[in-house]
């Protein structure tokens, strides 16, 4: 709560300058001090966002679901049950699609979606993707509901750290809640799915917050709300909305994700074989993996990739990412380091496999 205040009083200093000016004007011209301003925007967001935001409950058996729960009541769940997040995406003519994390609705037969109003809706599966821990689910619209408009939809592309966002969902089962927070940092990498990028804020996230939006200072969704780290305080972490959005258009469309393929088993370099192989950056590959493309175009165990179109490799993270934001038949050109040589290779991706990037 002190960061909090600290932080709008901050605000207040920075805007005083500009309060000053506005108060040797007539009254006719006079303006809300900045302070009340950026209260306001803050509360219009809210106001705004809330229809557009739901509370998930799911249910790994089969028996009908109790209708509701009480806000905050613990015994409300069994091991059978859970909670989480999630908001309106998309809609046509005869769905509404929300937009949610895999793991709050992997392995549930039962799925039950609450709307602001009270409104409860059965939820279809429509996709899950595991690798980014990404899900879609579609309900069937009807006259309930059918004033649900979808979350307009930002990008992360000029997204800075310090850059206010507020997140929004349902911890805890108490329903609506939001916090106000900062970006934190950008690119992270925690280690829990297989392609991340996350955005860290230290908004607060909670548990039952997971697959809701994280909205910027315009309203629009900049990130979906996915992790924290419990032994830490002002630690979230949510899917950046360019990367989600990608994944979710293909889950409605297709009910997957079709991803790149190369057909390489990698590793990071590590300090002995830096200095053994005499490079510094890219991948040790460690298996190529048969009838591939990399077979197919001669890449060997002990190859080290350098570059996917003139991008350089960091490490194998780096790797998995930019091929996943590929799709299958794309024509790719790598750099290859093999025995003090290096040699250029253009290979046409696959569609990934269980196995292998």
């Amino acid at each position: 709560m002190k960061r909090k205040t600290v932080l709008l009083l901050s605000l207040l200093l920075v805007f005083s300058c500009d309060w000053n000016k506005e108060e040797k004007k007539t009254k006719v011209e006079e303006k809300k001090p900045p302070i009340v301003e950026i209260q306001e925007r803050l509360s219009s967001i809210v106001e705004k966002a809330t229809p557009g935001i739901v509370t998930i409950f799911t249910y790994s058996s089969k028996e009908e679901p109790p209708v509701a729960f009480n806000a905050g009541d613990e015994e409300a769940f069994s091991e059978n049950e859970s909670l989480g997040s999630g908001f309106v995406y998309k809609e046509d003519n005869d769905f509404m699609y929300i937009l949610t994390n895999g793991h709050v609705i992997e392995k549930s037969e039962n799925i039950v979606v609450k709307f602001y109003n009270g409104v409860e809706e059965k939820g279809k599966i429509a996709g899950i993707d595991q690798k980014s821990d990404l899900a879609v689910l579609k309900i069937k619209k009807d006259e309930k509901i059918s004033h649900i408009k979808p979350l307009p939809l930002g990008s992360t592309e000029n997204l800075k750290v310090g850059y206010f966002v507020i997140a929004g969902g349902s911890p805890y089962n108490l329903g609506h809640t939001f916090t106000f927070g900062i970006i934190s940092a950008l690119h992270r990498n925690l280690g829990i799915s297989t392609y991340e990028n996350y955005i860290q804020t230290d908004a607060a996230i909670n548990p039952g917050d997971s697959g809701g939006p994280l909205l910027d200072i315009n309203g629009r969704v900049v990130g979906v709300n996915t992790a924290i780290i419990q032994s830490g305080q002002g630690l979230g972490f949510a899917i950046p909305i360019d990367e989600a959005k990608s994944v979710a258009d293909e889950l409605i469309k297709y009910g997957k994700v079709k991803r790149g393929w190369l057909g390489v088993i990698v590793q990071d370099l590590t300090p002995k074989l830096k200095k053994k192989l005499n490079v510094k950056i890219g991948v040790y590959i460690v298996k190529v993996l048969k009838n591939s493309p990399a077979y197919k175009i001669g890449l060997k165990k002990g190859d080290v990739i350098l570059s996917v179109n003139g991008k350089q490799i960091k490490n194998s993270q780096d790797i998995k990412y930019m091929l996943a934001k590929r799709k299958p038949d794309t024509e790719i050109v790598i750099k290859i380091y093999r025995k003090g040589k290096i040699f250029e290779k253009k290979a046409v991706l696959g569609e990934m496999l269980d196995k292998g990037i």
